[in-house]
């Protein structure tokens, strides 16, 4: 089954949205009350409310954002996406590069696994070109 293009586009600008937000609950809602979140290979969060405290975590370690999300990609029921983010935390400027498969299940259209991959840059670095196409 091959996920609508609408509900993938949907899925990564709510993605983006309410991480530059830090709305933690609109957040956790894109996700299966038991996503398995890959965060790092040494960072696995199995379920919501573990997912809620690591985006917490990540609130503080992060601090103020402005998030991009590029172009998202369908591929059967996954969507990936590259993001963007300039950081700025206790006065600290950071980028962060990255990219993002979000498998889509059932007929709510929740997040059931995730995974993402990431570079941490130093400065406030914009894109490349081509970025996110």
């Amino acid at each position: 089954m091959s996920i609508d293009p609408r509900r993938a586009a949907a899925f990564v600008e709510t993605y983006g949205r309410t991480w530059e937000s830090w709305d933690v609950e609109a957040f956790v809602e894109m996700f299966s009350e038991d996503v398995v979140y890959v965060a790092h290979p040494e960072e696995i969060v199995v379920g919501r409310e573990a997912l809620r405290r690591y985006l917490e975590k990540e609130q503080l370690e992060q601090g103020e954002v402005t998030v991009q999300m590029g172009k998202p990609l369908v591929n059967g029921d996954q969507v990936m996406a590259e993001f963007w983010v300039h950081a700025i935390n206790k006065g600290e400027e950071a980028s962060i590069a990255g990219c993002l498969i979000a498998r889509l299940d059932g007929p709510d259209g929740r997040c059931a696994h995730f995974r993402e991959y990431w570079f941490d840059l130093e400065g406030h670095t914009d894109p490349f070109e081509g970025w996110g196409t």
